[in-house]
């Protein structure tokens, strides 16, 4: 009886000291000027996949060990300023989000017949895909290298991503991002616009339209396709693929580290020049 005694107390004082190594950051997000709550903001720490994103009302949650004591947990969104703050034990913050300054594309009005065509992987191979499965209720993200006609300004009408199967629910929110093209892989975002919409998730193609957002882009890019959690259990996606040449990247943390995929995903965008 005294040695299960023992045996109990020595597993409350491990379970104290495990959960005493971790640091917790819990929040809201607002609006600086409005008050209202930011959804899905990135947040986390730099190309260390270890992050979350802000629920549909502005809440999020974050654990971290002791060796993060050192880093700084950084909060994104497209349309608002990048900050930064320190990660210790927090609770209940409530954090301001300044908005960005509005930067809209260049316009080219022209009468010149305009040319539609379709840039990326177009197919899919029946016997390859891309599985993955986001960690704590945090992002998945596909990018692909976009290669657009010498010396063109396009303008992006569509994207368009291929489903081999995805999670348990009847849709998700998918966030469309541009980067830059830095030295192949994916750089600095290049499109500040919250590009968002809750689609049916079921195999096949799955279009995302363009058209009201304007974005006019004059050099190689990467389009990435966000898709976000539903803050309930993880979720697992198969995303169509192809064994190309073509320039394929992940990562399922926000703000994480892009991962060279084999081969690259079925991901295109039609443009117009």
């Amino acid at each position: 009886m005294k040695k299960n005694i023992y045996t109990f107390i020595l597993f409350q004082f491990i379970s104290l000291l495990t959960f005493s190594q971790e640091i917790v950051m819990s929040g809201l997000l607002i609006d600086s000027e409005t008050n209202s709550p930011i959804e899905f903001a990135n947040i986390g720490v730099v190309d260390k996949n270890k992050g979350t994103v802000s629920d549909l009302d502005g809440k999020f949650r974050i654990k971290f060990s002791k060796g993060f004591v050192s880093n700084s947990l950084t909060i994104s969104h497209v349309i608002y300023k990048t900050i930064k703050i320190p990660i210790k034990d927090s609770k209940n913050l409530v954090i301001p989000l300044q908005p960005n300054e509005n930067q809209l594309s260049e316009v080219v009005v022209t009468n010149k017949k305009k040319k539609n065509r379709k840039i990326g992987v177009k197919s899919y191979n029946p016997l390859l895909w891309m599985s993955t499965i986001s960690k704590e209720m945090d992002i998945i993200e596909s990018s692909k290298q976009i290669k657009i006609p010498n010396n063109k300004t396009v303008r992006v009408k569509d994207v368009n991503f291929y489903l081999r199967r995805g999670f348990e629910t009847d849709s998700a929110f998918i966030r469309i991002n541009f980067y830059k093209n830095l030295d192949d892989s994916p750089g600095e975002k290049i499109v500040f616009q919250n590009i968002i919409e809750c689609k049916q998730i079921e195999q096949g193609w799955v279009n995302i339209d363009l058209e009201k957002h304007s974005v006019y882009l004059e050099e190689d890019f990467f389009v990435g396709v966000e898709i976000i959690p539903d803050f309930k259990k993880p979720l697992e996606i198969f995303m169509g693929a192809i064994l190309t040449k073509g320039k394929g990247f992940m990562r399922t943390s926000s703000l994480g580290k892009w991962e060279k995929v084999d081969g690259a995903q079925s991901i295109n965008v039609e443009v117009e020049y």
